[in-house]
């Protein structure tokens, strides 16, 4: 007893300590606008520096040929011509995986940011009810794996249960799904779960595979601003992802276990999200959504942390803070 009165204490004091990032639908616009315009043209300085070379920028202009084993292999006579083109294709086809950064994901996420809302109603009007999202939101995100870039929370205006999260650090749920939340710990493993997919770079991962990335070698805000074309490319393949086909089944299974983890290290009841999956398989809302169709069956999800449940000990003395979730929600 002693044990959860201590938890619950430094929950409260955590939760109220974070200051607030609540933001309306004009703010989240101008952070979109911010994100996705595209670089300023500047003037090139007098005293020009040298631009540092990849190792294999350098490899290229040394010799204007293949560099490295390939290359070595095409001047001893290693390697026919069937098997050096196809050995070039597979370095060009690693070449195509570089990581793609920051500023460049936020330019993506902030465009799919505004698709979202144009897709599913809006944003939903309650400025209180947003800033405690945002402050529970917030709590999860500050102990994920990615804690060190700007998470952004919004609530859509529509009744059916849907959940999204893009690049960059956009999270969305809606008002409908919220209304089927009967605790704080349950809407902390929701936002938890979406925070996951950002953290972990689900989409991203997803869009380095995508053909439109084949020979690009790096993904950067001058790239695409020359290349407007390549950037509705990415967009389009994205949402498709996001808003039709669903995300691979195991990166959910991924997102439900690091998101439940996340609001464990919170302060939550780490049985809340299976719990919440559970009653969103058996409700009759839950059917024809695109939130059903884009993630894997409930039972294969909640089958899943259970069988990994036992890891966290003295689970039942963690709160789920049933009563302060129905205050902030005004049920």
């Amino acid at each position: 007893m002693k044990t959860k009165f201590i938890i619950l204490c430094f929950l409260s004091v955590l939760f109220w300590a974070i200051p607030s990032h609540s933001f309306n639908f004009g703010n989240i616009l101008k952070e979109v606008e911010k994100s996705t315009r595209p670089p300023e043209k500047t003037q090139p300085s007098k005293e020009k520096t040298k631009p540092t070379q990849s190792p294999v920028q350098s490899s290229e202009q040394n010799s204007g040929q293949d560099g490295g084993l390939i290359g070595l292999g095409d001047s001893l006579g290693l390697f026919d011509k069937k098997t050096s083109k196809f050995l070039k294709q597979s370095v060009n086809t690693l070449k195509s995986l570089q990581p793609i950064a920051y500023e460049e994901e936020k330019a993506i996420g902030g465009r799919l940011a505004v698709e979202v809302f144009n897709r599913y109603g809006g944003a939903y009007n309650d400025p209180e009810l947003l800033n405690y999202i945002n402050l529970v939101g917030q709590s999860v995100a500050d102990v994920s794996s990615r804690s060190d870039i700007n998470y952004h929370f919004a609530i859509l205006n529509t009744e059916f249960p849907n959940a999204f999260a893009t690049p960059g650090g956009y999270v969305f749920v809606s008002i409908g799904l919220i209304r089927m939340i009967e605790n704080e710990a349950e809407l902390a493993g929701v936002l938890a779960h979406e925070v996951a997919h950002i953290a972990r770079k689900h989409a991203l991962k997803t869009l380095q595979r995508s053909r439109s990335l084949q020979g690009v070698s790096s993904l950067t805000l001058t790239v695409m601003d020359k290349d407007p074309g390549l950037f509705d490319k990415l967009i389009d393949e994205v949402s498709n992802v996001l808003f039709t086909k669903g995300l691979d089944k195991n990166l959910e299974f991924e997102a439900d276990k690091y998101g439940r983890e996340f609001a464990y290290r919170t302060g939550y009841y780490p049985g809340a999200l299976k719990r919440f999956i559970q009653k969103l398989g058996a409700s009759k809302k839950n059917q024809g959504s695109i939130f059903s169709s884009t993630h894997p069956t409930s039972r294969e999800r909640y089958n899943l942390l259970q069988k990994s449940s036992s890891r966290y000990k003295k689970a039942s003395l963690y709160p789920t803070l049933g009563k302060r979730f129905k205050v902030a929600i005004k049920r």
